[in-house]
Order: C-alpha cells, then structure tokens, then sequence
C-alpha cells in the first residue's frame, strides 16, 4: 500500500513538473516564471487545511452562540408576553371593578328615584281621598302649599285659578312624572349596559339572586314566595351585580285534628 502511494505521489509530482501546453485562448506564455516547489504547496495546503478546521471550530462555536442567544430571546419573548397578558388582565379587571362600582353608583341614583316615585304615588293617592272628605278636619302640608300658592300669585283674575285640590293634584302629577321620565331614562342607560332587574316580586326565592332580610307568615301564598321586595336585586349580563333583598313568606304551621 505504501509503495502504491509512493508512486502515485510520484506521478502527481512528475504532471506537476511537467510543462503543459497552455490553450489556444490563454495566449503567449510569460517571459518569466517562477520555479515550482511541490513541497512548498504541500506545506501551503497543510496550513490551509488546518486554517480550514479553525474556521470550521470558530463557526461551530458561533452557531452553538447564536443557538443559545436565540433560545434565550425565545425566553425572554415568552416572558414578555406573560407579562403583557397579565398586565392587561389587570388592566381590565381594573376597569371592571371601576364600571361595576360606577354601576352600582347609579343603582343608588336608580333607588332614590323608585322611591320617589313611590313617595309622588302616595302622595298622589293620599290627596285623591282626602279631597272626597267633608269636612276637612285639618289641612295638609300640600293644601297649606296651595293657599300659599293662590295667596301669593301674580294672576290679575283669580277667578281663572284651579280649585285647590285640583291645582295641587297637577302639581303632584306634574313631578312624578318628570321623575318617572328620569327614572325611565336612567333604567334605558343601564340596559344599553347589560344591566336588568332581578325579577322577585311573586317569585319563589332564589338563594343565588336574592337574599332574606326576614320571613312573614301567610297562608294565602306558596311557602318560600317573595311577598315583598325591599331592596331591588341586578343581573350584570351572567353575573349578580347587587342581590335582592326580599321578605319571604313562610306557612303557619297548624296543629293536626285529633
């Protein structure tokens, strides 16, 4: 095998000292050329394969480099977007609390009207029946606002005034319906953002929409039936924003015959 070398090498350096005849398109040779030297290029090659495995060390070393700065850029890109997301479920659980603490603001707003309303209804009722009785033992706080009204007026002909009774029940009816349209207006807001009553009144009691503030006995009603509701309860889309506060009936209990 080392003999088959030795020639083959032999040969190889034999062409390569050998003069060959340059192609037609290369054109005249040069007046001058350097002497080859075959151990010179086989010691040029022999650094030049070395420098080739240094390179090739280098851009291994910089592949397994640029590996590692990707995968931590990976890691790092995951994290930032872990973050991001938890930033913005704060931000929006943020915004929630906020809109559901504005929305149970109005629904305090929306309380205080339902009230009045009932208060201008009474007071409506009240001056209905007290109007029919003769005579009229003592004079409510509205008739005393109506002389007041009729004694301070401006109107030349006081023969064009309403009767008392009358002029005040047009005052009443005048203000419960301006507050029956605010009430009205406040309720339509509060649809156009998923906010809807509970319904309870007649009902059977809900634990997971209502809560008891008390029990009365009754016998004309289904045990565990809303009798009255004394705090209206809200449905934010699915969830509860305020529960409703009800009293519910419970039956009397009857001794057995003998």
């Amino acid at each position: 095998m080392t003999n088959d070398f030795e020639v083959l090498f032999t040969k190889f350096l034999d062409y390569l000292q050998s003069e060959p005849v340059p192609p037609d398109y290369l054109g005249e040779p040069p007046e001058s050329a350097n002497t080859f030297d075959p151990y010179q290029m086989v010691a040029e090659w022999t650094a030049l394969r070395h420098e080739v495995k240094q390179q090739g060390k280098l851009l291994r070393s910089t592949q397994d480099a640029l590996v590692q700065a990707l995968e931590v850029t990976r890691a790092d890109k995951e994290q930032l977007q872990i973050r991001l997301e938890d930033s913005q479920k704060q931000t929006l659980a943020q915004i929630e609390q906020q809109q559901e603490k504005l929305l149970k603001d109005l629904l305090g707003i929306l309380d205080a009207l339902d009230q009045a309303c009932t208060y201008w209804e009474e007071e409506l009722a009240a001056l209905s029946a007290t109007s029919k009785l003769k005579p009229i033992p003592q004079k409510s706080f509205w008739e005393k606002l109506g002389d007041w009204i009729n004694g301070n007026s401006t109107q030349s002909d006081r023969s064009e005034k309403l009767p008392m009774p009358e002029l005040l029940t047009e005052i009443l009816t005048s203000n419960q319906q301006g507050v029956e349209l605010i009430r009205r207006s406040l309720l339509e807001l509060l649809r156009q953002r998923r906010v809807v009553p509970i319904p309870a009144q007649g009902k059977p009691f809900d634990s997971q929409t209502m809560y008891a503030v008390g029990r009365e006995s009754r016998t004309d009603v289904t045990d565990n039936t809303v009798i009255q509701e004394v705090v209206r309860g809200y449905l934010w889309g699915d969830r509860i924003l305020r529960e409703a506060q009800v009293i519910v009936a419970a039956q009397v209990a009857r001794d057995l015959e003998k």
